[in-house]
């Protein structure tokens, strides 16, 4: 839990990705590269049988997940 409130424009965003509306963030890297970040391009999808395993599914998915906590440098 952090010790104080996140800043209007963090806020905003996390509101934004939690699907309360769009928010679009554009930057400069460390590397000097432009960098746009918007909400809408947060969906991931992979294809799976029609008709699962209810564990396979659930082992996939969590493979997944740890997958894109990863790339997106999530802790939580």
């Amino acid at each position: 839990m952090p010790e104080t409130p996140a800043d209007i424009g963090d806020a905003v965003i996390l509101m934004a990705a939690d699907g309360y509306g769009r928010g679009k963030v554009s930057g400069i890297s460390d590397d000097g590269e432009d960098v746009v970040i918007k909400t809408s391009d947060t969906q991931k999808s992979f294809l799976f049988s029609k008709d699962p395993n209810p564990y396979h599914l659930a082992v996939r998915v969590k493979e997944y997940f740890a997958a894109t906590s990863i790339e997106r440098d999530m802790e939580h």
